[in-house]
């Protein structure tokens, strides 16, 4: 995530903490934004692998349980687990790129990516095992028991998500800001209405790539008995294109709008410590 604030001066000692502020407090408001979305998204999607739920049923369910009682979302479990995956996310990459600019110019794509990789790989991780431990077909068969289950993640389905994670996070951080420039002057001659527009498109097209390996990973954790790969890729392969589309649509919020909003809110922090 380049906010492009290479060209940013720091008039004091007490600004450059001023900044840091700003970048932890841009990164809970996006965080904010696009929490209620990816929750009730994350869900649907979980409730299809795992139970065969209809997407689009889950979706108006839950959709419509947020909007008659947003209390009830905010306060649970799972969106605070999506607002913690996404604060952490964006705080990393706006606090990285603004120490790496003070202290290191040549490399702030570099360490921005790597450091926010180390921090999104693992906790998208172990926000995909909260969400199938919660509600996936293991926990379905708990409830009506009357237990509580909690399954072992196999090493399997983590490698599948770090996989899945590593395409969401290249596209979004890495290719996103590099396509920019190949945005044609005919459709925009501003440098940030361009990355805008590949903010916004770039990670919708990692998805057909990552959506793949989200469904095996939850097919590995709720199935995880040794089964024929033909199987799974049946099984993988019946999910995904309604998968592919509501994660294309997913993406939009959390690294779309979201990235988006964390770079407009982090750069009116700036100006305003550049002005006081």
């Amino acid at each position: 995530m380049q906010q492009h604030a290479h060209c940013r001066e720091w008039p004091s000692y007490s600004n450059r903490w001023g900044f840091l502020a700003g970048d932890i407090a841009a990164a809970a408001v996006s965080a904010s934004l696009v929490a209620p979305s990816v929750t009730i998204i994350d869900r649907a999607l979980v409730e299809k692998v795992s139970t065969n739920r209809s997407i689009i049923s889950a979706l108006r369910t839950h959709g419509t349980s947020a909007i008659l009682n947003p209390k009830a979302l905010l306060s649970s479990r799972p969106f605070c687990i999506i607002w913690s995956l996404y604060a952490a996310t964006y705080a990393v990459a706006n606090t990285s790129d603004t120490l790496a600019n003070e202290f290191h110019k040549a490399a702030v794509g570099s360490i921005t990516f790597v450091s926010t990789m180390v921090v999104n790989v693992p906790m998208g991780v172990w926000k995909d095992v909260r969400f199938a431990q919660i509600f996936g077909a293991n926990a379905a068969m708990g409830s009506s028991k009357g237990v509580i289950v909690q399954p072992k993640v196999p090493k399997s389905a983590t490698v599948t998500f770090l996989l899945r994670d590593a395409i969401t996070i290249f596209g979004s951080f890495t290719m996103a800001p590099q396509l920019s420039s190949a945005i044609p002057d005919s459709l925009s001659t501003s440098a940030h209405v361009k990355a805008a527009i590949t903010q916004f498109t770039v990670p919708i097209f990692s998805q057909l790539g990552a959506t793949p390996m989200h469904l095996l990973g939850l097919d590995l954790f709720n199935r995880q008995a040794s089964l024929p790969i033909s199987n799974r890729v049946a099984q993988v392969g019946r999910d995904l294109p309604s998968a592919t589309l509501v994660r294309c649509a997913r993406i939009i919020p959390a690294f779309g709008f979201g990235c988006v909003a964390n770079m407009e809110t982090r750069n009116f922090f700036q100006k305003l410590l550049q002005t006081s």
